[in-house]
């Protein structure tokens, strides 16, 4: 793909993005909203090397199925065995360009969680329950996790531990989060 042509796509992508996020932040009101009890939640942008990502697998970005499952012995099972699989298969390393991979043998976090993202649906997990989301480390830095949906609460899937935790116990706050369509975002 030329320069000149990647430039105009990037800003027509971006623009249709600032548009969509904009006009559902800027009919949002959070005084009538609360009032009546309901949780407020604001647009956000999606990530541009997710929707790079998404526009080359379409198939890994689809999204169907419950937004949130039942949780079991054998549901934690297989979170447990594909966060542990997916933090030995992928060797930490810092991107140059962001460019978000599925199953590279190294990157960063997001290509930590698209692997785990892409092989919990593999195992039969519903792709509408299953959540990328930025946080920030203990040290302050941009992070994304995998967050998990389930019937006992959110679970986080993070390349820095292989214990799978409670969004709480994790001690992360989230930044932004897809919502059960991974091309669409919420604030935290």
């Amino acid at each position: 793909m030329n320069t000149k042509f990647a430039a105009v796509v990037t800003g027509l992508t971006m623009a249709a993005t600032l548009f969509s996020a904009g006009g559902a932040a800027a009919y949002t009101n959070p005084a009538a909203v609360s009032s009546h009890g309901l949780v407020t939640q604001y647009a956000a942008i999606t990530p541009l090397s997710l929707q790079f990502f998404c526009a080359q697998n379409k198939s890994e970005c689809a999204s169907s199925g419950r937004g949130q499952v039942t949780m079991s012995p054998n549901l934690m099972a297989v979170l447990k065995q594909v966060n542990s699989h997916v933090n030995r298969s992928i060797r930490p390393e810092r991107d140059t360009a962001d460019v978000w991979e599925l199953n590279p043998t190294s990157g960063d976090c997001e290509d930590y969680v698209l692997s785990k993202r892409s092989a919990l649906i593999r195992q039969g997990v519903s792709s509408g329950a299953l959540r990328i989301a930025y946080t920030h480390t203990r040290r302050g830095e941009p992070h994304a996790v995998l967050v998990v949906r389930t019937s006992e609460g959110d679970y986080v899937l993070d390349n820095l531990t292989n214990s799978v935790k409670t969004l709480r116990a994790s001690g992360y706050n989230i930044r932004s989060m897809s919502s059960p369509n991974p091309t669409r975002w919420v604030a935290g």
